[in-house]
């Protein structure tokens, strides 16, 4: 039996390689393993890509720009003045790479935000037109917060929506593929031997989020919070550790999984010397003297807050997962742990229906002022969320109008004036 696995492009205004892996395709991957199939592999994301090699810049943390290419822009963004692209490999080179391939039994296509779905779309179908028998599986963050505009327009034959980890013995007997082998915990880890090099590991210690932001759809992607063993946790650090010293944790909700702690104490006590970075927004509130000296022991290099915004009546509005006060704490917290200004970063989010451009500013004077870093997250419309419902749009409305760039800068008219002046407040050297 035989199984190719696809991370498909992205096409957007702005891509950036921050610590971004596939990780519920590589967690397909090794189940199909178990199950005794062999893997073919394109990540279109790669930058290390053995089929085409970028020469773009790596940071020292592993991140960096992704090779792209010009590419003509959807009529709805005519009047956007920004380049569209494709990011990734080149698209000539993944039709190369799958001319050389074997048919495989089965196709598993994965999708991120789902504005980015033309690139989903152009890969199912250049692989429908390459092994016109195989069937193809779509599954990810589009297909299941969009699932009605998958099942209509993608191309694949079926649309998997959720963890796709317990549906696949259903979707190989779709298929007349057995499937008898029982999974266990240490099957749902994401197989890493996929990739021959690696500037960076993404590690879970848990899935799904306590907190139910009104602007967040984690709830629809995973109903309820559930953490993953540390033995487990540390099994998959080791193995990253071999290939590269940069391991970033991906959870939606770290330090609310009780369990970190301890797993901070191993990683000290085992002296395992690597760069730790915490690239989600950490909730400020669970940033205790403990919990910050153990992340500095530990050799976190870089963190992120989430702060959002300085407005109480907003922070209450939509969910109430950290106030100013609980922020300030915690950076003084960070601080006084050892940590400087160039490992603290903040996410300010703007955007959403009737946010007023002052909470945005106030928020990012406040972080200058810390002496932390400000970094603006434009706000998109998710289906299934509150603030979605807001905006107007519907489960028929295009999701290229999800487009964070798109909705806050140039939706329903450009913002050119306020685009310039939050541009030079966030280029302030702190």
């Amino acid at each position: 039996m035989r199984a190719l696995l696809v991370n498909p492009w992205v096409y957007d205004f702005k891509a950036f390689d921050f610590w971004n892996k596939p990780i519920g395709l590589l967690i397909v991957a090794r189940i199909l393993r178990k199950l005794g199939f062999t893997i073919d592999h394109i990540d279109c994301m790669d930058r290390l890509s053995p089929y085409f090699t970028t020469e773009t810049k790596t940071d020292q943390w592993g991140r960096g720009k992704y090779h792209s290419e010009i590419v003509e822009k959807p009529v709805l963004f005519k009047h956007v003045l920004r380049r569209y692209k494709r990011y990734g490999i080149p698209r000539d080179t993944f039709i190369d790479v799958v001319k050389e391939l074997k048919p495989p039994d089965v196709i598993f296509v994965t999708s991120a935000m789902t504005y980015w779905y033309p690139g989903v779309f152009e890969n199912i179908r250049l692989l429908k037109t390459r092994f016109p028998r195989s069937r193809i599986f779509l599954g990810g963050i589009y297909a299941t917060l969009c699932e009605q505009h998958a099942r209509a327009h993608s191309g694949a034959d079926t649309i998997v929506t959720g963890p796709a980890e317990q549906k696949i013995p259903e979707l190989l007997r779709s298929v007349s593929l057995e499937c008898n082998t029982e999974l266990e915990p240490q099957d749902l880890l994401p197989d890493y031997s996929l990739y021959k090099n690696l500037n960076y590991g993404v590690v879970l210690t848990s899935r799904g989020c306590p907190f139910d932001c009104t602007y967040c759809a984690t709830k629809v992607l995973c109903e309820r919070f559930q953490t993953i063993p540390n033995s487990l946790v540390e099994h998959q650090i080791k193995v990253l550790s071999k290939k590269t010293d940069n391991i970033a944790f991906f959870d939606d909700a770290l330090l609310y999984n009780k369990e970190f702690v301890h797993l901070l104490g191993d990683i000290v006590a085992q002296h395992l010397h690597l760069n730790l970075h915490a690239s989600n927004g950490l909730h400020c509130r669970y940033i205790t003297k403990d919990i910050a000296q153990l992340m500095f022991k530990a050799n976190f290099k870089t963190m992120y807050l989430s702060l959002e915004t300085t407005n109480p009546d907003v922070q209450r509005q939509t969910g109430g997962k950290v106030n100013t006060e609980e922020f300030m704490n915690a950076v003084d917290t960070l601080f006084s742990a050892g940590f400087t200004s160039d490992q603290i970063h903040v996410y300010i989010l703007y955007g959403m229906p009737d946010q007023e451009p002052d909470d945005m500013i106030d928020s990012i004077e406040l972080c200058q002022r810390l002496k932390v870093h400000p970094h603006l997250c434009e706000f998109s419309p998710i289906p299934h969320t509150k603030e979605f419902a807001r905006t107007g749009f519907t489960e028929d409305t295009d999701p290229l109008f999800h487009n964070n760039l798109f909705y806050t800068w140039f939706y329903p008219k450009p913002k050119t004036e306020l685009y310039n002046r939050v541009k030079k407040l966030l280029s302030k050297k702190i």
